[in-house]
Formats: C-alpha cells, structure tokens, sequence
C-alpha cells in the first residue's frame, strides 16, 4: 500500500503554480528562482506554470502575494513533494 507523504511547513518543497494568464521568463528571480513557462491553455485562455522548489510554506506565501500584486488569478496550487526534484518545463514543451 502506497503511503502519502505529510507536508510539512517548515521544509524544502517543489511546488507548481497554475495561473490565468501570462507572465514573462524575467519574473522567475521575483517568485524565488521558479521556472517559468506560458501555456495554451483551454480554448483561447493562456496559462503560465510556475514549478520549482522553496525553501519552506512561508516563500509560499510570499511567491502568491507577488502574484497578488501582479493581478494574475491563481487557477491551483500543486505539491509536487519533499524529496522530489522540480522538473524544468522548458525541456518538455
């Protein structure tokens, strides 16, 4: 049986971040190093992803109130796990 692994607050995290509409490459030093990527998404709506690891849930918090004040909407929030590697995106679109 496969088990699930707890998150935890103060830990090294992947994440990936979903959001209505697009942002340019140059944001990834202001949202703390994650890879940036612009998306077709469904229909005529672009997307960007933003994947990458942070150092703990407060860098979190402090990469989506950047985005709060870009104005872009948050479509989902993904944990990717501890212990795994953030994939570059770059490399599969």
């Amino acid at each position: 049986m496969d088990t699930v692994e707890q998150a935890r607050v103060y830990a090294r995290t992947a994440y990936r971040i979903t959001l209505q509409g697009s942002l340019d490459e140059r944001w990834s030093d202001w949202l703390d190093g994650m890879a940036v990527v612009r998306t077709d998404g469904h229909g005529a709506q672009v997307q960007t992803v933003l994947e990458g690891e942070l150092a703990d849930q407060s860098a979190l918090v402090g990469v989506l109130g950047v985005l709060q004040g870009v104005g872009l909407g948050v479509l989902g929030v993904e944990y990717l796990g501890r212990n795994q590697r953030a994939i570059d995106l770059k490399d599969e679109l």
